[in-house]
């Protein structure tokens, strides 16, 4: 039984290519995290505060109004030609199918 160490020597080095992108991710990633300090996160929450205070005038009463997020089905999609004819045509199978078995009763 081949050890987790041996297993992973079997897989091909990677290339030069693959490993400066990924030392380019893992620098990209560390300027992201140098970026969200407290002050940063302070100021951003302020600016969505203020954002949502400037657009309160458009906004929509939503007390009264019942929300669905889904019809239940009620408003089906139509059909694409791809499964139309593919409903025709497994309905015409099954036709034949069971055409056989009664026959052969």
């Amino acid at each position: 039984m081949q050890s987790k160490r041996e297993s992973r020597k079997k897989i091909a080095p990677e290339s030069l290519k693959t490993k400066r992108a990924r030392e380019k991710l893992r620098k990209q990633w560390v300027a992201q995290d140098l970026l969200i300090t407290r002050p940063a996160l302070i100021d951003t929450i302020d600016k969505i505060h203020k954002w949502i205070a400037s657009n309160a005038s458009d906004r929509v009463p939503l007390k009264g109004k019942d929300i669905r997020l889904f019809d239940q089905n009620q408003n089906a999609a139509t059909l694409s030609r791809r499964v139309e004819r593919f409903a025709k045509e497994l309905s015409q199978n099954l036709n034949i199918s069971i055409a056989t078995i009664s026959c052969e009763t």
